[in-house]
Order: structure tokens, then sequence, then C-alpha cells
């Protein structure tokens, strides 16, 4: 950025370079203190870039390389200058446009979140708000980076670690999010054990707590397999029950069903290269819609970019274009075989059987079945068979 800042106040001439001795002209530029700025292969010659006042050099050069030299492009702020001399009221639109973009620098604009969470965001937006991070804020109120620091870690419980950047008109906030331990059972809280699905008992082993099914049974989500409260009186006396943590291995047979409709052909989207965009210019944190008009494609991929206006040594200045881009495409249907449909159809249900399952789960065996809805839809529906562990801690008292 700084280096386009003072090529621009140098100024700078893009010249077109024609002859067979383009070579020898750059080196004895070169050789002569004249900065190269870039070169680039041109018809019949070359393109090369270079300072303004190395330009006003260049004549004996040429005549001694008996080189043609034609200016293609002049930029600079002398060029500019020299161009809108005599429109005063440009200047002074310029400056007061300038001016007010300086003096925007100084307040917030755009507040920017990385690094966290969905769920979080709303929580740490909360705690920025309080600390006087928000839009519109006076970046001289706010407080320095290591009281910002402690604020968003004392106020977030979800935060490790938090910076707060201040970059022109932005306030970049970069969030590290702590990696929370598994939850580890208490051992002294009173508990049940639960089936977490349905399924047959093949196997029981209770290391604390009463049984209540026996293996063989056939239970449903929910059933109580083993309870924490246990009798603790002989036959004859007054009743009395003490609460354990209870501890079991319930291993079951066990049917896990997933369906789902899928198609008999493939999408593929071509581009037509028509394109349609619909822009909001961000102004310090209001959105102002430019007129878009009706959309009228029928089949569109959708984009979306930003651009920001950062002003050099201040950054960003609170001004932004946002631009949501739609390309029309053509969708074109290929048919695909039966048996490529099913074999996509398998794995898409066995990923989603496999969300469901417990830790340690061995498949048994499996059913696949299909119906056609239509010409161009199947039902597939994945019937598989498990062992596993369905027992479930659950504290007393609790759900």
């Amino acid at each position: 950025m700084l280096n386009k800042f003072f090529k621009f106040l140098r100024g700078y001439v893009i010249i077109n370079v024609y002859g067979k001795n383009t070579a020898r002209f750059i080196n004895i530029c070169v050789r002569r203190g004249m900065r190269i700025l870039s070169t680039h292969p041109a018809e019949n010659g070359v393109t090369v870039t270079l300072y303004t006042a190395d330009f006003m050099n260049i004549r004996p050069v040429a005549r001694k390389c008996r080189v043609r030299v034609r200016i293609k492009e002049r930029h600079g702020a002398r060029h500019m200058a020299r161009l809108y001399g005599g429109r005063y009221a440009f200047f002074i639109a310029a400056v007061v446009c300038v001016a007010f973009c300086v003096i925007s620098t100084r307040f917030i604009w755009l507040v920017e979140i990385n690094g966290a969470d969905e769920d979080n965001i709303e929580e740490i937006s909360a705690v920025l708000d309080e600390i006087g991070i928000r839009r519109g804020a006076l970046k001289a109120s706010l407080p320095d980076g290591m009281e910002m620091k402690r604020a968003i870690l004392d106020g977030a419980d979800s935060v490790a670690w938090a910076w707060v950047y201040i970059e022109g008109a932005k306030a970049r906030v970069e969030i590290y999010e702590k990696t929370l331990p598994p939850p580890v059972a208490d051992i002294n809280e009173p508990c049940d054990i639960v089936a977490s699905c349905g399924g047959v008992i093949r196997k029981m082993t209770v290391r604390e707590g009463e049984e209540r099914v026996r293996e063989g049974d056939a239970v449903s989500a929910g059933d109580l397999l083993v309870a924490g409260t246990v009798s603790a009186y002989r036959e004859g006396d007054a009743e009395n029950y003490i609460l354990v943590h209870s501890l079991a291995e319930v291993r079951a047979y066990t049917t896990h069903t997933a369906a789902g409709d899928y198609k008999l052909y493939y999408e593929s989207r071509v581009p037509t290269g028509r394109v349609k965009r619909r822009r909001v210019v961000d102004l310090f944190g209001k959105a102002v819609s430019v007129p878009f008009g009706t959309l009228k494609f029928e089949n569109y991929d959708r984009a979306e970019k930003r651009r920001e206006l950062n002003i050099p040594f201040f950054g960003y200045s609170g001004i932004a274009l946002d631009t949501v881009e739609y390309s029309e495409v053509v969708v074109n249907r290929e048919p695909i075989p039966e048996e490529t449909s099913l074999e996509f159809a398998k794995n898409d249900l066995e990923a989603r059987i496999a969300k469901e399952l417990m830790p340690g789960s061995v498949r048994m065996d499996e059913t696949l079945e299909y119906t056609r809805t239509d010409d161009e839809t199947i039902r597939v529906t994945l019937k598989m068979n498990f062992t596993e562990n369905i027992a479930v801690p659950v504290p007393i008292g609790g759900q």
C-alpha cells in the first residue's frame, strides 16, 4: 500500500518501446541509474514502466539504440494536477471527501469477530458492547488492549484467548475458544441406567445397582434397566433403601432404520456467462442499496464479495461495497444407473445411522430395500442390526 502511494506521488509513465534493440535499451537505462519498475513483452517490442523523472532522460538512450518510444499511459500526482489544474471545485470536493474519511477513521464502524463458534457470537458481542466496542464508538474512549482482553476472557466462558486489533474504522476481534474436555460422570451422584434405544437384551454385566430386566427381554428407549435405588432390608423388616451410582454394561440386539428419496440422474451446472450484480454500499454501519431491478435468471449461482475503502496510514475508512453476484447457469440432467444411485443412497444412509450408534457397536447384518416413486426417483430404506451397549446413566429424578 505504501509503495503504491509513494509511486503515485512521484508519478510514473508506461511506454511502448519498438525496435530490434529493446533489450539493449533497458540495459543502458538500468546502467545509467534509471529505475525500471516493470517490463512486459508487447507486439513488436516491449512495454516499460518507469518514474516520470527517469522518463525525461531516456531520449539519448533511445537515439543511441535506434528504438522508437511511445507514451502509453501517464499516472501520478503531477499528471493529475496538470489534468485537473483548473477544476477547483473538483479539488475542494476531493479534499473534503478525504478529510471526512480521515475523520471517520476516529470511530469504529465495523466490528469483525473471527475464530468464534456461531453459538457463542451473541455472548461475545454482548461483552464487546459492554466495554464500548460497537458501531459509532470513538476509538479514543476505548480501554487499552490488555483491559479489553481481560474483559472478554472474564465475560465469555467459551473464550481461551482474545485480542482486539484496531484497523482504521474496523475493530477486528480474534478469538481462540476453549476445548472443553468430555464430561466425567460423578461416581458419588446416584443414578439409574436406562436404555438409549429399543432392542433385545443379549448380555448384562451389573457392577452396581439393582437389575430391572433380564437377558432376552425386549426394551424400548428410556426403559429402566438398572435402578440406583437399592433395597437394604431383610424380609419382615421395615423398608429401607439406599441410593447408589449404577454401573453396568448392557449389550442388546438393536435395529436402526433410515430412509430417503434419491434421484436417478446427476445435475451439472454450466455457466452461460450472464451475470447480474446486486450492490449495497456500507456507509459507516448503514446499508444503502443500489437499485437492482428484477432477477430473471431461472437457475443461478450466488457469490458474495466485499471491498473496503482503506486510506493510507489510517486503514479502513468506514465505507465498503458489498456485491452479491448472480451467475446464470444451465442445469443439465444426466441419467445414472440404478445401481449407482443405490450405492450413493446406501453410503448416505449408513452415515445417518452411524450418528445414532453408541460407542463400541458391532454390525451384525443389514437389509437394503427400494421402490420407485416416479420415473426419476427411488425411495431407499436401509435396516441395520447391531449389538451395542445401550446403557446410559441418568441422575435419579432427572431425564
